[in-house]
């Protein structure tokens, strides 16, 4: 009950304040109005921070023990939360709001917040700046939607609040609670379709206190520092990926960092079609799936946690690289000629967009250490004896060469991972298969298997298979999730559940550009009917075609049978034509070229 207390109290605050604080915004023309670098179509009430602030302020003295680390929390928010609200009227450059978060950052420094790093002041202090400045960025940065920032502070401070009841070494975790208390009472106003914006006020100060927050949890015992860092960086995921990944595509493409712009995570999932309501929720669920990862830390090994972090952060990077190749096919915003200047000058563009085959390359590097270690570990139950250190020690170099080169002989690299199909999947099964038989042939002769269990590459192959193949899937259940959610187009049926409809249900969901959208299957085999291919029914038959345009507002019908004769396809186009429907024809390629129909561009008559 004191707990729910902790959160009511700054909720009922923030709930009742917000409304208030927009009516007095509006009133003295407080409003941003819709500009070319923001994402926002409406004027709308600015100044929302103000509620969240008092709504924390108030309540961090009501129920909070005062000592210095209370205070560095509370007068360095105040500080970034007054430099805001003058931001949010006047507008400072980029350079005057940094200086003022060092100085917020050495605040907190002064008051004893610092990382755990001995008493070395040479390493602690730059370290908790950067920490500070960096995550009270990425919250200024992360204001770009509508309920984005509001929501995964609501997450982010209740899961530090958690992870301080589970940890117990977080003397500021109560404060997390508190805070996002404040924030979620912001939030009803702040979702889509906003209301209010929170503004620089909110977001530095939210920013602000989190990392601090976040940092008053860190141990101070240095053999853990890598773990315990981990767990508020995986906390607090979102804002820092978005931050990363904005700050990587401005450096590429060689605009300023600080500047606003529409090339957030959001605003590029928005791209892909997703509403702004499904991009808000799917980050809020990314935000939750990472959290979680971090306090799972107190109930699993440190090296599962590890090896699941691993895997998570390699699902972030091609989540990444997706929502990097996805918006800029659909926007078209980067010409090629611009492109080749640009890998001229910047390595990061030349490795991470154009140089795929070297990321693959290094993926598989350690996925193979990964799935290795991970033998040793479930084989022997999480006890890596020394002994078996030893073994790992001299068999590692020689497995990585091993498979690395088998997956060079045998072509893995050769393939489209987003175009992956079940051939692929095949060949990735045969060469890992063959991989772990001559790492296995290796160790026999190198070393006479002495001391190795076979077990351990048993388990080797089952989990570098798993790995090499899950990585792969990841582009193609990214494109297949991003091409459902996309916006809608010309509502369609497709004549023909054969395998030619199948290809023209493939190539509608990969090309965006045609703007179709695949209601059903017609054919006039009734085995066939209730049938899915690719998730679309069969709906009917050829008699059915006049219900169906009207039901589901059909505009075409694409005849995906090439061998169809003469007759029948005159009969289909009478009924398309008796209903107003256009109708096009797909042409295997061994008809004749002159009666060939492309899909996206000519129509028969």
């Amino acid at each position: 009950m004191r707990y729910f207390m902790f959160f009511l109290i700054p909720f009922f605050l923030s709930l009742i304040a917000t409304p208030v604080i927009r009516a007095i915004a509006i009133k003295n023309n407080l409003i941003a109005y819709p500009r070319a670098d923001r994402w926002h179509k409406k004027p709308t009430a600015i100044l929302g921070g103000i509620a969240i602030y008092l709504a924390s302020i108030i309540s961090f003295f009501l129920f909070g023990n005062l000592n210095r680390a209370v205070a560095g929390l509370a007068i360095g928010g105040t500080f970034l939360f007054i430099i805001g609200l003058t931001d949010d009227k006047f507008h400072f450059p980029p350079y005057i709001k940094l200086f003022t978060q060092i100085i917020a950052g050495s605040i907190a420094i002064f008051c004893g917040i610092t990382f755990g790093l001995s008493n070395n002041a040479i390493i602690y202090i730059p370290l908790t700046l950067l920490w500070i400045v960096g995550i009270t960025n990425s919250f200024n940065l992360l204001d770009n939607i509508d309920g984005l920032a509001a929501g995964i502070a609501t997450i982010s401070s209740i899961m530090l609040f958690f992870s301080a009841q589970i940890f117990a070494n977080n003397q500021l975790g109560i404060y997390g609670l508190i805070l996002g208390g404040a924030a979620l009472g912001f939030l009803p106003y702040n979702f889509n379709p906003a209301k209010i914006f929170m503004g620089d006020s909110g977001s530095m100060f939210l920013g602000y206190c989190l990392a601090v927050i976040s940092l008053a949890g860190v141990t101070r015992h240095v053999s853990n520092l890598f773990i315990t860092m981990l767990l508020p960086m995986l906390i607090l995921t979102v804002p820092i990926f978005d931050t990363s990944f904005v700050m990587i595509l401005r450096a590429i493409q060689g605009r300023k960092i600080f500047k606003g712009g529409k090339d957030h995570t959001s605003h590029h999932l928005v791209t892909l079609g997703l509403s702004q309501r499904k991009t808000v929720l799917l980050l809020y669920s990314i935000s939750i799936a990472f959290s979680s990862i971090a306090l799972l830390y107190s109930r699993l090994n440190a090296f599962i946690i590890s090896v699941i972090t691993f895997l998570a952060v390699i699902v972030l990077l091609f989540f990444g690289f997706f929502l990097t190749e996805g918006a800029s096919a659909k926007t078209g915003r980067i010409k090629a000629e611009k492109q080749k200047t640009l890998e001229d000058k910047t390595i990061l563009n030349s490795i991470f967009l154009h140089k795929r085959r070297i990321v693959e390359v290094l993926l598989d590097f350690a996925l193979i250490c990964v799935a290795y270690y991970s033998a040793y570990f479930l084989r022997f139950e999480g006890e890596l004896f020394s002994r078996n250190s030893y073994l790992i020690e001299n068999s590692l170099i020689w497995i990585i060469l091993i498979k690395m080169s088998v997956f060079f002989i045998f072509g893995l690299y050769r393939g489209v991972w987003k175009y992956i199909s079940i051939s692929d999947l095949l060949t990735i099964f045969k060469v890992v298969s063959i991989s772990s038989i001559v790492s296995i042939l290796f160790i026999t002769f190198a070393f006479r298997f002495q001391e190795y269990s076979r077990a351990v590459f048993f388990i080797d192959w089952i989990l570098l298979l798993c790995l090499i193949s899950g990585v792969r899937v990841i582009f193609r259940v990214l494109g297949e999730f991003f091409s459902r959610a996309r916006e809608k187009g010309n509502n369609i049926l497709i004549f023909g559940a054969g395998d030619t409809g199948e290809m023209v249900v493939r190539e509608i969901k990969r090309n965006k550009q045609l703007n179709y959208n695949p209601i059903g299957f017609l054919d006039d085999d009734l085995e066939k009917l209730g049938n899915k291919i690719h998730g679309i029914s069969v709906l009917g038959s050829r008699s059915d075609i006049k219900d169906l345009s009207r039901e589901y507002t059909i505009k075409e019908v694409i005849i995906a049978i090439p061998s169809i004769d003469l007759y029948e396809f005159s009969q289909i186009a009478q009924i398309c034509k008796e209903c107003g429907l256009t109708y096009r024809k797909v042409v295997g390629l061994l008809d004749n070229q002159e009666e060939k129909i492309d899909l996206t561009k000519n129509r028969l008559n």
